[in-house]
């Protein structure tokens, strides 16, 4: 049997509130991703205050927000740290985004320089299980990229990408400035290849099926295998989740045939 993937560019996904740890990368990916090889209204607010709207439609059901986390680490995340509740209520306020009805995803990078308390990320991973409701006060999904958001651009463009080791992001977008692979050629056919390559990299790890309503069981199955790696030789091996949003959210469908 075999599995294809197919995209629907007219779905009506409703609000979407991504926070992210860069302040550009992540921006411009996401941007690209939104509102070129999708239609849809794109927010921004990053950690300096600068807010900037793009491709702005007069009522739209669907639409994107993305907004820095406070540092660049995980630690402010949790639910001891009152940024986040702060910048969702300015959200809900000031932009009329309405965040308490908003699937949410938390994207970040496993780096071993900057997020270094591995329990800490095991115990976010069991708690951010969920983008709609985790019957938590914390709410959304978490999705690591290891070791960096690069390794998404790597896995558009290059193939058995999860073949491949680095131990920081600073290697990996050294190496994919060597091999002149950026975000800025992002299509629905690199989209596709993404998709593919991370379907690849489950299947290597023996994930044969996973549920989206609750995705944190494959999610730390996915980190613990990780850290076992990085144990045994520091690196991990490229692999971004960046691609289940898509999934969660419908925008990308996997259909066997």
């Amino acid at each position: 049997m075999m599995t294809t993937i197919h995209i629907h560019k007219d779905k009506n996904i409703g609000k979407i509130l991504l926070v992210v740890e860069g302040e550009r990368t992540e921006f411009y990916l996401l941007h690209k991703i939104f509102t070129q090889v999708f239609d849809y209204q794109y927010e921004k607010l990053d950690r300096m205050n600068r807010y900037q709207k793009y491709n702005d439609k007069d009522g739209i059901p669907s639409s994107i927000f993305v907004v820095n986390s406070e540092q660049s680490a995980l630690s402010t995340v949790s639910n001891s740290n009152d940024y986040l509740d702060t910048l969702f209520e300015r959200l809900i306020e000031e932009y009329k985004f309405p965040v308490d009805r908003a699937a949410i995803y938390y994207l970040f990078d496993r780096d071993v320089k900057s997020n270094t308390d591995a329990r800490h990320i095991a115990n976010l991973i069991r708690l951010l299980a969920n983008a709609r409701d985790n019957g938590m006060e914390r709410q959304g999904l978490l999705l690591l990229s290891y070791p960096c958001i690069e390794s998404f651009t790597a896995s558009a463009f290059i193939d058995d990408v999860f073949d491949q080791e680095f131990e920081l992001g600073k290697q990996l977008k050294q190496y994919l400035d060597m091999c002149k692979h950026n975000q800025s050629r992002l299509d629905e056919a690199s989209l596709i290849h993404a998709v593919a390559e991370m379907s690849r990299a489950f299947a290597q790890l023996g994930i044969a099926s996973y549920d989206l309503d609750h995705f944190s069981d494959t999610n730390l199955f996915i980190f613990e295998r990780q850290e076992l790696n990085y144990a045994a030789n520091h690196k991990y091996r490229l692999l971004s989740l960046l691609c289940i949003m898509l999934l969660d959210l419908g925008l990308i469908e996997l259909r066997k045939d």
